[in-house]
């Protein structure tokens, strides 16, 4: 099961290159002189991910509420490129819509890090409650003046150490341990204070790097691990719980506003739907995916006591505080 990065970003070159540049493809309806405008979501994951299965949802829902005048096509498996990728087409114009982790996403809106700070939220639920309320408002608002506009948010679990043969128990066990993260400032250094050696790269490239021995580990959770089968050649879960971070389906600025008032309403509205309906496919497939992965010869290593590692990641919420107070960082905190 070998990624081809080349040939992925040839692919979503040659697909960028047949579509039109700044907006959605419009083509004449079989039998009919209707258009219709085709939004196409750019995706790492796979098809077998509850969250594609939230985005084909989605895209039911604007053809159908539409009446046609939108299809929404999803592009997975890295097929138009890596998230920086889609990031990047949705400010040039290139592309349409894309799913990202607020990761990659921190480093065109950088005040969303908070998001991606280490052990900032108990667990999911807290997470959520802080996405409806005050502070997932205000990313919102910075994401929109960033270039793009968030049309709903996603459970991506809690991220933890998978590695190919050391099971991790405490900091010191990641010493000297190649670990990949995605392309962010923060997550590296968070990983860097763990005591890895924290290794950014694309999705596409994580099943190479790891079957070649160019990292020892990576870091997310049991669905990435069993749909993306990476437990062919990474079969030790460490349950660090060191992030919890959301995943969001963006539409670019660009597009967005090339849309009726009415088909952006129909949009968010079904986004929100969407996203509560992704919700229940991630819980769903959570409890399925630890099954299979255990009975697939992967170990799960539980760590009750997560305290050395929050202290060592200190530094990591200095940085941030440093940089834009801790106002924030408080609220979310302050949410019960």
């Amino acid at each position: 099961m070998f990624r081809n990065r080349s040939l992925s970003m040839l692919l979503a070159t040659l697909v960028i290159g047949v579509s039109f540049a700044g907006f959605a493809n419009a083509a004449a309806d079989k039998g009919s002189d209707k258009k219709v405008r085709v939004l196409r979501i750019s995706s790492v994951l796979p098809e077998t991910h509850p969250t594609h299965k939230a985005m084909l949802y989605f895209a039911e829902m604007v053809k159908e509420r539409t009446k046609g005048e939108i299809e929404v096509k999803v592009f997975p498996s890295s097929q138009l490129g890596e998230q920086r990728d889609g990031l990047e087409g949705l400010k040039l114009g290139t592309l349409e819509m894309a799913l990202a982790s607020t990761g990659p996403l921190g480093q065109f809106v950088p005040v969303l890090d908070v998001f991606n700070l280490p052990y900032i939220f108990r667990d999911v639920d807290h997470m959520h409650k802080a996405l409806a309320g005050g502070p997932g408002k205000k990313m919102d608002e910075e994401i929109i003046k960033a270039g793009f506009r968030p049309v709903f948010w996603l459970d991506s679990g809690t991220r933890n150490v998978i590695t190919v043969k050391k099971a991790i128990h405490t900091p010191d066990d990641l010493n000297g341990q190649k670990i990949r993260v995605m392309p962010s400032t923060l997550m590296a250094n968070t990983l860097n204070s763990m005591g890895a050696i924290a290794t950014p790269m694309g999705q596409g490239e994580v099943y190479n790097a790891l079957q070649s021995g160019v990292i020892d580990g990576w870091e997310n959770s049991p669905i990435t691990l069993y749909t993306l089968k990476l437990y062919e050649v990474s079969k030790q879960f460490s349950s660090t719980r060191h992030f919890i971070t959301p995943d969001v389906i963006l539409i670019g600025t660009k597009t967005y506003d090339k849309l009726t008032a009415a088909q952006q309403k129909i949009i968010l509205e079904a986004g929100k739907e969407a996203g509560v309906k992704q919700r229940e496919y991630w819980a769903e497939a959570e409890g399925t995916a630890v099954k299979e992965l255990k009975a697939k010869g992967v170990v799960f290593t539980e760590i009750a006591d997560i305290k050395p590692f929050a202290e060592r990641v200190k530094p990591v919420w200095s940085a941030y505080t440093d940089k834009f107070g801790t106002a924030l960082v408080y609220e979310i905190q302050a949410i019960k």
